[in-house]
């Protein structure tokens, strides 16, 4: 494998360390709400799914970068990964599976919602390089 295939793999292994992270302290704060403030399951079952549609995209921002390259497929990726990854640790902390209708609908939706918001990200302005300071910029150059 070249240089820039291992650099792409571990940059979207790090977007999904991300997307994990910013679930697990989504999933904390919607269990502390789910005790302390009376939530219907609808009303958490929509928060469940902005707090993965956010950790995806929070994922491919960092995996990505803005102005990066391959947003698209990097972006699918990690999306595929995360869903696929959730559903597993599902169903081997719960000793449950899902209808598998629904358990591929879900892993369409991360594909998908991270394809496109991996496309954004790379159309990004990528951030501009820091000016040089004052004294560089108005240096005068020795003549020979």
């Amino acid at each position: 494998m070249n240089q820039e295939r291992i650099a792409r793999i571990f940059s979207i292994l790090k977007g999904l360390g991300v997307a994990i992270g910013v679930s697990l302290i989504g999933m904390a704060i919607l269990a502390a709400a789910v005790v302390y403030l009376p939530i219907s399951d609808g009303l958490l079952l929509g928060l469940n799914q902005a707090l993965k549609t956010m950790s995806i995209c929070l994922g491919v921002l960092v995996a990505v970068g803005p102005g990066g390259s391959k947003g698209f497929l990097s972006g699918l990726i990690l999306g595929l990964l995360y869903m696929a990854l959730g559903y597993g640790l599902y169903a081997l902390f719960a000793n449950e599976y899902s209808p598998a209708g629904v358990m591929v609908g879900e892993m369409v939706l991360g594909a998908l919602i991270g394809a496109l918001s991996g496309a954004l990200v790379a159309n990004l302005k990528p951030k501009k390089r820091a000016a040089k300071p004052l004294k560089e910029r108005f240096k005068r150059k020795k003549v020979c």
